[in-house]
């Protein structure tokens, strides 16, 4: 078993240049696993034990019938996305935002076992070590994601899957990339901490309480 485990480990870091090159992308997503299994030479089962354990450390999301990606996989519904950018303005979208994060991060904190909590620390520290704005909005886009995920509520991610594909459509990511300046990116890195501490402490006032003043400080940043 550790033999396997230590073959599989070569094989993710393999695979790392390949996530790094799909990051750069729009949409983030993997070449197919047949492709990827025929650039590496490996067997594909092998491939997805790989992917099975990127996907649990939350660097590889999948959505059935669209592949594998290194950001949360885009709601296949883009044209809705499309629509409503155009009446929706940013500060309608932090609106919403304010109003849904909080609770997500309250459900979090019941929800959330160890193994959750060791992922979710892990994704925090990302969005704290970014070495720049585009690292730093992916890293971002995969906390918040597994906190939506984590409130183990399918409406309640399906509601936030909608924003988070406004917040692709509204210029939301170049606004983003243009205000996160690396002392800016510590500030949120370390109110990222802060969400993180309270759902792990099971403290749902808190983690909700955390979260709605991130929401305030975010959209004081992107109104300037």
């Amino acid at each position: 078993m550790p033999a396997l485990r230590d073959d599989i480990s070569d094989l993710i870091e393999t695979l790392r240049p390949l996530l790094r090159k799909a990051a750069e992308k729009d949409g983030g997503r993997l070449p197919p696993e047949r492709s990827m299994a025929e650039l590496l030479d490996v067997p594909r089962r092998r491939l997805r034990l790989a992917l099975d354990e990127l996907q649990h450390q939350g660097a590889v999301f999948r959505r059935h019938g669209q592949g594998t990606f290194v950001t949360p996989a885009p709601h296949p519904d883009k044209d809705r996305h499309r629509l409503l950018a155009g009446r929706v303005s940013l500060d309608q979208l932090m609106d919403v935002r304010l109003q849904l994060e909080p609770r997500l991060a309250q459900l979090a904190a019941i929800h959330a076992d160890r193994d959750d909590l060791v992922q979710l620390e892990a994704l925090m520290r990302r969005t704290r070590e970014a070495r720049d704005p585009a690292e730093y909005d992916r890293a971002d886009e995969v906390f918040h994601y597994r906190i939506a995920e984590l409130s183990q509520n399918p409406l309640f991610l399906e509601i936030y899957d909608l924003v988070r594909g406004m917040r692709r459509e509204a210029g939301w990511r170049e606004r983003r990339v243009k205000t996160n300046v690396p002392e800016m990116i510590g500030e949120l890195g370390a109110q990222h901490q802060k969400i993180f501490e309270a759902i792990a402490s099971n403290d749902p006032d808190a983690a909700g309480d955390a979260v709605r003043r991130h929401m305030i400080f975010v959209a004081s940043a992107v109104a300037t």
